[in-house]
């Protein structure tokens, strides 16, 4: 019941959404598989087996009869695979207690299961480049009955029965060499259920055999490369509903979302797909399995997950179905080489979402989007490239989705929009239904672009932290038609490296605007323009391409910004209604106070007093309980007596 009114509250929160953004289902993902690995102390970091390198999986066949009153599996699992050494004459595999073998078929002689190890010994060693072909006869109970990977659970009071592999879950249902490296080239799944019941799994459906027990027997095929963690089932009293894809070339593929019958009222937005799949298409090229199938699964967790061909859905939201179905593309298609590279899918499926954004309602609303998920506050500290992967909150982590978005969006203010545009294809054509790490992405992101781009990934990538720019800026009339222009950049960030970024500068003038980019890179670092005409105002990166926390000094550019005298500057705004900002600059350390006299000349407020050192100052008035009215903002020292007015608006 437990997991029922958790996916309850999760559609709850998915589908009540009209406007942007979305409520945020990333939270319940993470946390979802946060919890996963939690349940399993010892799943947070495997044993290594040295000598799972020393071959390479072609084929699962997985054949599996469903016990759901007793919550327990049992079958046969064939591997076939092709030694990488000579003389192969053990293969090491991936499976936990308490599910046990029974004995072991095919080339396979004898077996010894430890722990999560299970090793087959072969007949006869093999040499590199021949294959094996074993088979694993086991049963038990999945390390599961509950978020372990494999989960028994009910909606409606009906059976739900459901896998969620992800990061290294798969060896909990079924033998396999678990790492995200080695892809099996094609997947059998035979899935013996009552015949109550609809068995869901990746690929395509082949046959549906009724074996007059009671129960029936689903066979699905999946012929494209597959890595273990996006092997899936679902199982339940599906109501399903179909649409159809039309590729690239006019063929068409079909769209299946099976659904839990008592959700039928919240799948109208599950229609989006087909468009989905179309715009993706369109920049990425086909999408990867098209000679399948794409559809959803209800399932027992939170959140969702990207199950090759058929992801599976806790909830139903516009975002979460945009984010999985890009999974496709980058998670399915390419995947990450392993799991510190892990922002090359859930970065690429964020972002997914702002270019989703960006064609529905165009560049604002994409802008818009960006701007949401920039939230540092959710971020864990350090790089988007996980160094620790022993670390549950490292692994899942709003820092991966999030800011591996943001890296995305800002390589595209780097290297501009057609070149990005071109950047997602050749990724395509060079990792295909394969693996690929950072530098993989790097080197297509060079190649496209014609320019090194080692020092963007080494500091967004492998760094951690953004820029804190202060900005301060200057004009000169030098001539009847000549105003120089100054502008002061420092990067005042700690802990954290210089970062080198080229930053547009917006200038504003009386009726109109010019674009500037410079290139920054220094703690402080100055530059000078000339224009014909008087510069109004300056927004730096004013599309907001760069994360970063940024501060505008306000002295009066006409000033300057090294003064030799005491300042205090015009209030802003002014009148106002609730705060006013303004800045003082002192030359030299002194006792001074900041205070405020209304029109009778009466001392109605203290907002400064002491011994201040030199510099400036950033100060804000917020009154209480005055009425509305003018009022005079004094800078009083033994130095200088300086007043500006102001006009209060209740």
């Amino acid at each position: 019941m437990k997991q029922y009114l958790i996916l309850l509250i999760s559609v709850l929160l998915g589908v009540g959404a009209t406007g942007q953004p979305d409520p945020d289902w990333v939270f319940q993902e993470i946390e979802m598989k946060r919890t996963a690995l939690q349940n399993r102390r010892e799943l947070v970091k495997p044993v290594a087996k040295s000598g799972q390198n020393q071959y390479d999986v072609g084929f699962y066949g997985i054949e599996l009869r469903i016990d759901i009153e007793n919550k327990e599996i049992s079958g046969r699992v064939t591997i076939r695979g092709k030694s990488k050494t000579a003389a192969l004459s053990v293969i090491e595999l991936d499976l936990l207690a308490p599910l046990t073998v029974d004995s072991v078929l095919g080339d396979a002689s004898v077996f010894q299961q430890n722990g999560d190890n299970l090793r087959i010994q072969l007949q006869t060693p093999i040499d590199s480049g021949a294959v094996f072909d074993i088979g694993i006869a086991y049963g038990g109970s999945p390390v599961a009955g509950g978020l372990k990977g494999f989960s028994f659970a009910y909606h409606a009071n009906v059976p739900i029965v459901s896998t969620l592999s992800e990061p290294y879950f798969a060896r909990g249902w079924f033998p396999c060499k678990d790492i995200p490296s080695d892809k099996a080239d094609s997947v059998d799944i035979s899935l013996t259920v009552p015949d109550s019941l609809t068995a869901i799994s990746n690929g395509t459906l082949v046959e549906i055999s009724d074996n007059q027990d009671g129960t029936v027997t689903y066979h699905w095929q999946e012929r494209y490369p597959i890595t273990t963690y996006l092997i899936s089932l679902a199982v339940t009293n599906y109501k399903l509903i179909e649409q159809t894809y039309i590729a690239l070339d006019g063929t068409s593929m079909p769209v299946y979302h099976w659904y839990y019958p008592e959700y039928e009222h919240l799948t109208d937005v599950l229609l989006l797909t087909t468009e989905m799949i179309s715009f993706f298409a369109d920049i990425w090229g086909e999408y990867p399995f098209i000679k399948e199938k794409y559809g959803h699964a209800q399932f027992s967790w939170g959140g969702a997950m990207e199950h090759q061909t058929c992801t599976s859905l806790g909830a139903y939201s516009e975002m979460m179905i945009c984010h999985e179905l890009a999974h496709q593309w980058w998670g399915d298609m390419v995947t990450c080489a392993n799991w510190k590279e892990i922002w090359l899918n859930e970065g690429f499926a964020r972002y997914s979402e702002a270019l989703w954004k960006e064609f529905k309602k165009g560049k604002s609303d994409y802008h818009d989007y960006m701007d949401y998920i920039n939230r540092p506050e959710y971020w864990q500290s350090g790089p988007v490239y996980i160094l620790d992967t022993t670390n549950v909150n490292s692994i899942f982590n709003l820092l991966v989705y999030d800011k591996g978005a943001w890296i995305l969006h800002m390589l595209r203010g780097v290297v501009g929009d057609p070149v990005f545009k071109d950047i997602f294809p050749a990724y395509r054509d060079a990792h295909y239904m394969d693996v690929a790490t950072t530098e993989d992405f790097m080197q297509i992101c060079e190649s496209i672009y014609g320019k090194d781009l080692n020092w963007f990934f080494d500091q967004w990538v492998y760094g951690s932290g953004q820029p804190d720019y202060k900005i301060s800026w200057g004009r000169q009339k030098t001539a009847a038609n000549n105003w120089q222009m100054t502008l002061q950049i420092d990067q005042t960030q700690s802990k954290t490296n210089l970062f080198r970024m080229p930053i547009d500068v917006k200038v504003e003038f009386n009726d109109r605007d010019s674009l500037l980019t410079i290139a920054d890179s220094l703690a402080s670092q100055s530059f000078a323009f000339q224009f014909s005409e008087m510069p109004e105002n300056v927004i730096i990166d004013p599309d907001n391409w760069i994360l970063k926390t940024i501060r505008y000094s306000t002295i009066d550019p006409d000033i300057g910004y090294l003064p030799d005298k005491f300042l205090l500057t015009n209030p802003y705004p002014n009148p106002f209604n609730a705060t006013t900002n303004f800045d003082i600059y002192l030359p030299y350390d002194t006792d001074s106070r900041i205070v405020i006299y209304d029109m009778n000349g009466r001392l109605v407020e203290t907002i400064d007093e002491g011994h201040r050192r030199s510099g400036y100052r950033e100060l804000v008035w917020q009154p209480t309980n005055l009425p509305s009215g003018v009022y005079f903002i004094r800078l009083e020292n033994s130095w200088v007596e300086l007043s500006k007015k102001v006009v209060y608006l209740k």
